[in-house]
């Protein structure tokens, strides 16, 4: 049998397409072999790796809010103090352990201090995902004894290349959108910045997917829009995008990887 591996990327609420992409390939049967997630595809990878139905994770996920999940603590270099979200995540998994989930599990992370990538698959998974999330600007880096930590898409938004070798075939959802929709918009400093890094994540991306043959991948990009005002119709909506495109490459996932 093909050992398939899924690949989630970051993308902030985007990232909730991952869950209605896991809800396709239920459907159709799909066994996942092994999870590579960043930034919020590692909390997704996690929900579903501890052996929760993406049925189970939409119901979870689209009712939390900014206040169930932030303690709003916050320092010098972000919020900091992410108690309240270890607590649902560790009560909804019943997790705390890479070594207690039921499909193998790798997250990474950015060591800004010896300035490379960084993988998480065994030990504490909270410390893994807070490190993976911690997107420079609003959440502060994760400090581990004397380096420090952001999120993984600064330089591995799709880390393919973290899976383990015997992995040969792989799903890989990239839940960024990386050009903005409308391009008559006024330029403003937020904006220059964001697009400025997204370009960067774009590039990065495109050289490391040039590395794996295309007969050994299939690529899921769910229209995604950024919410900046959640709730949980526009949670639904956006997990219903995730199973749309993957419903659509289904084709294609059942003729190359199966």
């Amino acid at each position: 049998m093909t050992k398939i591996g899924l690949v989630l990327s970051s993308g902030g609420f985007k990232g909730l397409a991952h869950i209605g992409v896991l809800k396709a390939l239920e459907e159709n049967n799909i066994k996942i072999s092994a999870i590579a997630g960043c930034s919020m595809g590692a909390i997704i990878g996690a929900y579903y790796a501890a052996g929760k139905t993406p049925e189970e994770i939409e119901e979870f996920s689209v009712k939390q809010t900014f206040r169930s999940v932030l303690n709003f603590s916050i320092s010098k270099l972000g919020l900091d103090k992410l108690t309240k979200m270890k607590e649902l995540i560790e009560e909804f998994t019943g997790v705390t352990k890479f070594r207690q989930l039921k499909i193998p599990l790798y997250i990474n992370a950015t060591n800004i201090t010896q300035k490379k990538e960084v993988v998480f698959h065994h030990g504490e998974l909270f410390r893994a995902i807070r490190a993976s999330i911690a997107i420079p600007g609003i959440f502060a880096p994760l400090k581990i004894r004397n380096d420090y930590y952001v999120d993984g898409g600064v330089l591995n938004n799709l880390p393919v290349s973290i899976l383990p070798k015997k992995i040969k075939k792989y799903i890989i959802v990239d839940a960024i959108a990386y050009e903005k929709q409308d391009r008559k918009e006024k330029l403003t400093i937020k904006g220059v910045m964001e697009q400025s890094i997204l370009t960067g994540m774009k590039k990065l991306t495109e050289i490391k997917l040039e590395k794996i043959p295309k007969e050994d991948y299939v690529m899921i990009k769910p229209k995604t829009t950024t919410i900046i005002i959640p709730n949980e119709l526009k949670f639904r909506h956006t997990v219903r995008e995730g199973e749309l495109a993957t419903w659509k490459k289904m084709p294609e996932i059942k003729r190359k990887l199966l």
